[in-house]
């Protein structure tokens, strides 16, 4: 028997992202004073210290939603990798729930599952360009 869906928590997905905000903040700035203490790195530091704060947050929504609401992922029906004019792109498809607000949240957990990756790729761009170029 099919289970019944979830009406997703507002209150506790608010939380979820007020809690990593922080996270992502504390992240930014914990990597901020290693990264320019001494001199810095000028714009790669940046980069890199964005980068880190945007996969810590996406880390924590996407683990706290995991463990803590866990209602979102009804609404993804699939994710479809494909290689489009020499890149390799995440396509995810969801379906509508007949509320805006939901909707709103379903884009929003979108956006967050692949924030992870679009992170990902300028960091480790970012580590090269510092030590190897």
């Amino acid at each position: 028997m099919a289970d019944a869906p979830k009406t997703p928590n507002r209150t506790r997905l608010w939380q979820i992202v007020a809690v990593a905000g922080i996270v992502g903040l504390g992240a930014g700035f914990a990597f901020w004073n290693q990264i320019e203490y001494g001199g810095g790195m000028g714009w790669i530091g940046w980069v890199i210290i964005v980068m880190l704060a945007i996969i810590s947050y996406s880390i924590t929504f996407y683990f706290g939603h995991r463990c803590f609401e866990d209602s979102l992922d009804q609404y993804i029906v699939s994710d479809t990798f494909s290689k489009k004019h020499g890149w390799i792109d995440l396509e995810t498809e969801s379906r509508e729930s007949g509320d805006a607000k939901l909707d709103g949240w379903v884009a929003h957990y979108k956006f967050i599952r692949t924030m992870f990756a679009m992170g990902l790729l300028p960091l480790v761009a970012s580590i090269y360009l510092f030590w190897f170029a």
